[in-house]
């Protein structure tokens, strides 16, 4: 008998994990030689576990439900503070903050953390919508999906070089900021659902999400 959710696990292995598996060989294709496999295997792993406990707190507190009063101001508020208070005490883990290589094993950890971050929402998704994902609106959660996965994974390489130098807190504080603006698009492209604004704020999360993943990238140890 097939899984009901057959839709969101196919997206999220597909659209979510695959991309993030691949960027992250991409990242640290210079060094790869040189990290150690255990701490690899640690930062992926560890990146979806913490990834899963960001989104559990959010469904456990409601905070991804639009209230008929306030709207979605939960999500676009609180969703920034509590996903970076889980990335950042994930990363400051001295299994990969001490390491040698510590941005490298980042960008695994914030990959794959915004890859299960947003594959529960896929699934929690369908399951509110009776086991059936909508199309094409399915793949456009999936492309705000991808692009979050970027851009957590961006965040990570900038917070890790932060944690180190001890001024973590002020950095993480920055990212949020960075992700609630960002989220202020994908929740207009959900209150307004029209074409334009939809391909609009797809494309500009998106680009966001890329230039701080880049930026970030570029700034690793060779």
């Amino acid at each position: 008998m097939s899984s009901q959710f057959w839709a969101a696990n196919l997206l999220g292995m597909v659209v979510l994990f695959a991309p993030a598996f691949w960027l992250f060989l991409r990242t640290i294709a210079p060094v790869e030689e040189q990290l150690q496999e255990r701490k690899l295997y640690l930062a992926c792993g560890g990146g979806a576990i913490f990834g899963t406990i960001a989104e559990v707190l959010m469904l456990l507190g409601g905070f991804d439900l639009r209230s008929p009063t306030v709207g979605y101001a939960s999500l676009m508020i609180v969703a920034p503070a509590l996903v970076m208070l889980v990335l950042w005490l994930g990363l400051r883990l001295r299994t990969f903050r001490d390491a040698r290589y510590a941005g490298y094993y980042a960008a695994g950890f914030g990959l794959f953390f915004g890859a299960a971050h947003e594959f529960w929402k896929l699934l929690v998704l369908e399951a509110r919508l009776g086991g059936t994902l909508p199309f094409p609106g399915g793949l456009f959660d999936a492309w705000f999906g991808l692009a979050a996965t970027v851009l957590l994974g961006g965040m990570a390489l900038w917070l890790m070089p932060a944690l180190q130098r001890d001024s973590g807190v002020r950095t993480a504080a920055r990212l949020a900021l960075l992700y609630l603006a960002l989220g202020f698009l994908r929740i207009s492209a959900i209150e307004r659902p029209e074409p334009v604004i939809d391909a609009a704020t797809a494309l500009a999360f998106a680009a966001g999400a890329a230039a701080l993943y880049q930026q970030g990238a570029a700034r690793l140890p060779a």
